[in-house]
């Protein structure tokens, strides 16, 4: 998971009053326009009463709070009551409880992330020398990418395998915990701020411009999986030979990240490539050796 913003700068919304209580419909992603309706800054809230209501939160979405940092959920607490058009948590609540169908809105106020395509440049350089490594003589590769937000990373990986020629026969699945950020990452269009790293050249060959949106060609869009899925709870089948997954692990309890790091090398191919953040260590992990800043490679079985 990405480095955290408000839900707004990623979604334009319907806002219908409808008494005390409003109704969003989100529409695309990664849109520029912002809800102009203001709501004061929520009132602080004794820490207890805010834990337990991102437990109860996290619950109804499927997820267990406690794997996450309490700070990160606190510090976003006051965003997720804005999103929400509303002052106290006990407002939040009975508005949560009154139409559910909001709850994945309000978790991704706390959990949302944001990248870009090819965001750090080097990784995506080392990405390209390696990737015909990895494969070997096999015809294409296996990629994850774990907590992938809108779509653009593994997006990214799927434009550097079309340049290698190896897009064909690759096998690419992206999860994440949001049902919304996967919706996002299936539509396929972004902003100019979400490409602004793609080459030019890319940018002409694997896009289209559509009323200042850029819209994947489908022959890469199509090449891609999606699936909504908790990163505690996933385990995919197969061996991969490539794993992405940057930024969200240092938003997590340390206890949880612990088994991470074992299912990730357990899942990964001898050889195979391991993607974190910046400020993400597999720490502990006895199988995987830095290869390049952020890039592990798995050394034996």
């Amino acid at each position: 998971m990405q480095n955290l913003l408000p839900l707004s700068a990623r979604f334009r919304h319907i806002v219908v009053a409808r008494g005390a209580r409003w109704r969003r419909t989100p529409l695309d992603c990664a849109s520029p326009e912002r809800v102009t309706e203001r709501v004061a800054e929520a009132p602080r809230s004794e820490p207890g009463e805010s834990q337990l209501f991102c437990q109860w939160l996290f619950e109804k979405v499927g997820l267990d709070a406690r794997a996450y940092r309490p700070e990160t959920m606190l510090r976003r607490l006051p965003a997720c009551l804005r999103e929400l058009r509303v002052r106290t948590l006990a407002q939040a609540r009975r508005e949560l409880e009154l139409e559910p169908g909001l709850c994945g809105v309000a978790v991704s106020t706390i959990l949302i992330g944001v990248t870009t395509f090819f965001r750090d440049p080097a990784v995506f350089a080392t990405l390209r020398h390696q990737l015909p490594i990895v494969a070997g003589h096999r015809n294409g590769v296996q990629v994850w990418s774990i907590g992938c937000s809108g779509g653009e990373e593994l997006y990214s990986v799927a434009l550097l395998l079309a340049e290698l020629d190896m897009l064909e026969g690759s096998y690419l699945l992206g999860t994440d915990c949001r049902p919304d950020a996967i919706e996002c990452a299936k539509n396929a269009t972004y902003d100019a701020m979400s490409i602004k790293n793609v080459p030019a050249s890319f940018r002409q060959r694997y896009f289209t411009e559509e009323s200042q949106r850029w819209r994947l060609r489908q022959a890469i869009a199509a090449a891609t999986r999606w699936r909504t899925e908790s990163i505690l709870a996933a385990h995919q089948p197969g061996i991969w030979d490539l794993i992405l997954c940057r930024n969200t692990t240092m938003y997590m309890a340390t206890e949880a990240t612990i088994e991470l790091w074992e299912r990730f090398e357990n899942s990964l191919r001898v050889g195979g490539l391991l993607v974190l953040g910046k400020a993400e260590r597999p720490l502990g992990s006895k199988r995987l050796l830095a290869l390049s800043p952020c890039v592990y490679r798995k050394v034996r079985v």
